[in-house]
C-alpha cells in the first residue's frame, strides 16, 4: 500500500507545486511585500471568521441530525438521509443566489455563513450517521440505568466513540470554507477565494494569485495537523454490543423538518420561482424538455460514478497507510491529501493544465486528466470518514486475525475493510455529490463536447436565461440525491441485519 499512496501523494501535491513555481518566479523580495501587505491580513482575517463559524455551526448542526436519523427516525430513513443531503448537491452560488434574489440586503460575514453551513453540514451529519449506525449502545443503555437521560448518555458515552468521524467531518467543512469562491462571492464578503479570483482577473500577472493560494495551502497543512493531533487523543474504539431499533421522537422530526425546509425547500422554490418567471423556456412539450435535459444528467452522472469509484478506491490504501502504526511518511502523505480541497477550483484547473499541456499532452482535454483533477480536488471528502472509520476498528481485532495466520494485507481486506464498508459508501456518496456540482475544472478540461448539468447552468446563467438555469438546478438536485438515497437504503438495512 505503501507505493500506492506515495504515487497518489505525488498527483495530490501538484497543485501546491505549481503554486511554488508561480511564487518563485516573483523572488523574494517582492513574495515578503506582498504577503506582509495590510490587505493580505484582511483577507486572511475574514477567511478565519467565515471557517471557524461555519465549522462550528456545521458540526453542531450535523451530530444533531445525525443522532436525530439514527436515533430518532425509526421507518422512512433512506427519504429523511437523502433529504438532509440534499444541500450538498446545490452549488452554494445558487443558494446565495436564491437567498439575495428572496431577502434584498442578504450580505457579508454572517450571510455567507449561513449560506455554507446549510452547503457543508451534510460532510458532518453524513459520516457520523455511518459511525452511529455501526455502534452498539451497551455503555448508553448502562448510562441511562444510572439516571442520564437520552441527550446526557449520548454526549457523555457516545459522542466519544463517534468524536473521530465528528473532527474529520469537521475539517472536511474548514476546509470547503475556505476553498469556496461561489457563496461568499455573492453576498458581497471577501475571504481569500475572492481575493484569488479578483488578483486573477485584475491583472495579468497570476504571482499575487499563486501567492494567495499558497497562503491557503499552509492554512490546509495546519488545519490537518491540529486536526490529527486531536484525533490521537480520541478513544474511537466502538461498543461491540448490537445497535437497538430507533425510535420515532418528534423532537427528532421537528429538527429534521426545520432543517429541510430551510436548506432544501428555500433554494428549490426560489429555482421555481425563477422558472414561474421566465419567458425563454421554449419547450412545446415534456418530451421535448427531456430530450435536452437527459444528456447533460447522463454525462453529469456518469463522470461522477466514474471519479467516485476511482476516489474511493484510491482512498483505501491511503487511509490503511496513514492509519496505524503511524509514521512520519504517513503523516506526511495524509498532510498533501488535504491541498487540492482547500484551494479554489480555478487554481487547480489552471495547474493541470500547465500539466496537461507541458508534461501530458496527450492526455490534455481527456476524461482521464478530468477525473485526476477530481482526485485532487475531493479525495478529501472519501478519505476523511474512510480513515476515521479505519481508525475506529479496535486493535486487538487486527491482533487477532493475525494470530491466525493472516498477514497485513490479508488481515486489512478480510477483516478491516468489511467493518470500514459504511464509511467508503459515505465517502462515495460525498465524492459523487462533490463531483456532480463542480464547475470550474470541468469547464477547463472537460473534453471537447463534453457539456454537464453544472457547466450547462453556469452558461445559461451568464447569458440570462435563469429559466433554463433553474431547470438545470432542478434536475442536479435530483441526480445528486440518488447516491445518499442509495446509501441510507443501505444503512437502514444494516441495522436490520
Amino acid at each position: 500500500m505503501g507505493g500506492v499512496s506515495i504515487g497518489v501523494a505525488l498527483l495530490l501535491v501538484t497543485p501546491a507545486i505549481y503554486l511554488v513555481v508561480r511564487v518563485a518566479g516573483i523572488g523574494v523580495d517582492q513574495a515578503t511585500a506582498l504577503l506582509f501587505r495590510p490587505r493580505t491580513g484582511q483577507l486572511l482575517w475574514r477567511t478565519v471568521q467565515l471557517a471557524v463559524v461555519v465549522t462550528a455551526a456545521s458540526t453542531l448542526m450535523g451530530v444533531v441530525l445525525a443522532w436525530c436519523v439514527v436515533r430518532g427516525v425509526a421507518r422512512g430513513r433512506a427519504v429523511v438521509i437523502a433529504l438532509l443531503a440534499a444541500p450538498l448537491a446545490i452549488p452554494s452560488y445558487v443558494s446565495g443566489f436564491v437567498w439575495t434574489r428572496l431577502f434584498p440586503g442578504f450580505e457579508g460575514l454572517w450571510a455567507a455563513a449561513l449560506v455554507l453551513t446549510l452547503v457543508c453540514y451534510p460532510l458532518v451529519m453524513l459520516p457520523t450517521i455511518a459511525l452511529l449506525s455501526g455502534a452498539g449502545r451497551a455503555e448508553e443503555d448502562a448510562a441511562r440505568t444510572l439516571g442520564c437521560g437520552p441527550v446526557g448518555a449520548f454526549v457523555r458515552v457516545t459522542l466519544p466513540r463517534v468524536r473521530a468521524g465528528v473532527i474529520a467531518g469537521g475539517l472536511l467543512v474548514a476546509l470547503y470554507t475556505i476553498s469556496d469562491f461561489g457563496g461568499p462571492a455573492i453576498v458581497r464578503f471577501e475571504p481569500f477565494t475572492v481575493g484569488i479570483y479578483n488578483a486573477y482577473n485584475g491583472t495579468l500577472d497570476r504571482s499575487v494569485a499563486a501567492l494567495y493560494g499558497l497562503v491557503l495551502a499552509v492554512f490546509a497543512m495546519v488545519l490537518a495537523v491540529g486536526e490529527r493531533r486531536v484525533r490521537r487523543r480520541v478513544d474511537s474504539r466502538p461498543s461491540p454490543m448490537r445497535p437497538r431499533t430507533a425510535e420515532n421522537r418528534p423532537t427528532a422530526w421537528g429538527m429534521i423538518v426545520a432543517t429541510g425546509v430551510v436548506g432544501v425547500c428555500v433554494p428549490v422554490a426560489g429555482l421555481l420561482r425563477e422558472l414561474s418567471e421566465s419567458r425563454r423556456l421554449g419547450f412545446d412539450g415534456v418530451g421535448e424538455l427531456l430530450a435536452w435535459i437527459i444528456p447533460y444528467a447522463r454525462t453529469t452522472t456518469v463522470l461522477s460514478v466514474q471519479a467516485a469509484i476511482v476516489i474511493a478506491v484510491l482512498a483505501i490504501p491511503l487511509a490503511f497507510f496513514i492509519s496505524r502504526p503511524r509514521s512520519r511518511t504517513g503523516d506526511a502523505v495524509e498532510m498533501v491529501s488535504y491541498l487540492g480541497y482547500t484551494l479554489p477550483g480555478v487554481t487547480v484547473a489552471l495547474a493541470m493544465v500547465f500539466v496537461g499541456t507541458r508534461a501530458l499532452p496527450e492526455l490534455y482535454l481527456t476524461a482521464t486528466m478530468l477525473i485526476a483533477t477530481y482526485v485532487v480536488l475531493f479525495m478529501p471528502v472519501c478519505l476523511g470518514p474512510v480513515r476515521s472509520s479505519v481508525d475506529a476498528v479496535a486493535p486487538a481485532v487486527s491482533e487477532v486475525s493475525r494470530t491466525l495466520g493472516a498477514g497485513p494485507l490479508a488481515t486489512a481486506i478480510r477483516v478491516q475493510l468489511p467493518l470500514a464498508t459504511p464509511a467508503v459508501l459515505a465517502g462515495s456518496a460525498l465524492a459523487f455529490l462533490s463531483v456532480a456540482k463542480e464547475l470550474p475544472a470541468t469547464l477547463m478540461l472537460a473534453p471537447i463536447g463534453t457539456r454537464t448539468l453544472a457547466t450547462d447552468m453556469w452558461s445559461l446563467n451568464n447569458d440570462m436565461n435563469y429559466g433554463r438555469a433553474a431547470v438545470l438546478g432542478l434536475v442536479l438536485i435530483v441526480v445528486s440525491s440518488i447516491p445518499t438515497a442509495v446509501l441510507s437504503a443501505l444503512f437502514g438495512r444494516a441495522r436490520q441485519t
